[in-house]
């Protein structure tokens, strides 16, 4: 999915024609893609079928094809300039100049329209965010270029390096400057960023450089991707990183629509999707709780040990062997007469968490007042 785009009409219509052959647990992926789950083979064809009729099927998954990137200033206002038009014009050039790349997963480009990185731009071998430059008396929309960042293997990552700014309307520019000295100078096999290290950043900068001069700046650079009017910054409320919302009361919320989903499964005699979504539920109001006492949650694992030690050992949550509850899922077949326990123990444990959130919040509000 380009930047994650889809419709409301394309996804019903995705839901309709591969509900018999998916999961019903569909996941949004972090490159903004869905994750369809639990295809059987004989099932592949079709579903690629599907995926081609409604525009899905490109290659170039998780490549440097497949540019990650923030709404920018489409609808964020704290973003500074344009993340998804320049995004588009990268892809562009991959596709119509270095179409072999298609299929190189080593490389990843992120793109954020601040230095929030809603985009991710820190964690990509080629990331940019918005920034702004000054030229001729006025302002221009400009993008800080990251490189050598990424995922590294076993658990570990490394933060891209800022190396330059370049007006916006140059991104295109930068790419293929940097993939066209990647294809002259790297070595056979080597990786972008172990290239980018033997060179150092250095040798980016002076690379680049060129790109950032602003003695020759034209109209057009004045003028952000995507946009008719001359660029101009400005900052409101944002649509990501600038939002405070009730994560504690969202997450109890997504609590109950596991139940409800649970409910919905069990009418239709699937057992196992319903103890699935009622495993879920205990996670997600575990994690609710963890996280009101400003306990941070990274696994499911995770979750379900630091509930049992913060909560249950301390007695704060009378419910037993917490991670024994939860893992029951584990030593059972999944049948009618347990999917209705199991279910049944969910709701009486979300009953708790539900009563120590209010007395929490009730006695939080007679300290203030």
């Amino acid at each position: 999915m380009p930047l994650g785009n889809i419709s409301s009409v394309t996804s019903r219509a995705l839901i309709e024609q591969l509900r018999p052959v998916v999961s019903d647990d569909t996941r949004v992926t972090v490159n903004q893609g869905l994750l369809l789950k639990f295809i059987k083979p004989e099932h592949l064809p079709y579903v690629f079928a599907v995926l081609d009729e409604h525009n899905l099927a490109a290659a170039g998954f998780d490549s440097i094809a497949d540019i990650t990137a923030c709404p920018g200033t489409d609808t964020c206002n704290l973003a500074i300039s344009s993340s998804t038009g320049i995004a588009a014009a990268l892809e562009d050039v991959i596709a119509n100049e270095f179409p072999d790349l298609v299929y190189n997963n080593d490389i990843k480009i992120k793109i954020s329209g601040c230095m929030n990185s809603c985009g991710q731009h820190s964690m990509a071998q080629i990331g940019f965010h918005g920034s702004s430059m000054k030229a001729a008396g006025k302002v221009l929309p400009a993008l800080q270029v990251l490189l050598g960042g990424g995922v590294v293997g076993d658990g570990e990552g490394r933060v891209a390096d800022k190396v330059i700014k370049v007006p916006s309307r140059r991104g295109p520019d930068v790419l293929r400057s940097l993939l066209h000295d990647y294809e002259a100078n790297g070595e056979k096999g080597e990786l972008f960023n172990a290239y980018f290290d033997r060179k150092g950043e250095r040798y980016f900068y002076d690379l680049l450089k060129p790109l950032a001069d602003l003695g020759a700046v034209k109209d057009d650079d004045f003028v952000d991707w995507g946009q008719a009017q001359t660029f101009a910054t400005a900052i409101g409320v944002g649509e990501c990183a600038g939002v405070v919302i009730d994560l504690i009361a969202t997450l109890l919320f997504e609590a109950e629509e596991k139940h409800e989903l649970a409910l919905e499964a069990f009418g239709n005699s699937q057992w196992a999707d319903g103890i699935y979504h009622t495993y879920s539920s205990f996670v997600q109001a575990a994690k609710a709780l963890l996280l009101d006492e400003n306990i941070n949650c990274n696994t499911q694992h995770g979750i379900i040990n630091d509930f049992e030690k913060h909560f249950v050992e301390t007695g704060k949550i009378s419910i037993g062997n917490f991670k024994t509850l939860v893992l029951q899922i584990n030593q059972h077949e999944p049948t009618e007469s347990f999917a209705k326990q199991y279910f049944a123990q969910a709701q009486a444990f979300y009953k708790q968490v539900q009563q120590y959130r209010q007395a929490k919040t009730e006695a939080t509000a007679g300290a203030t007042v």
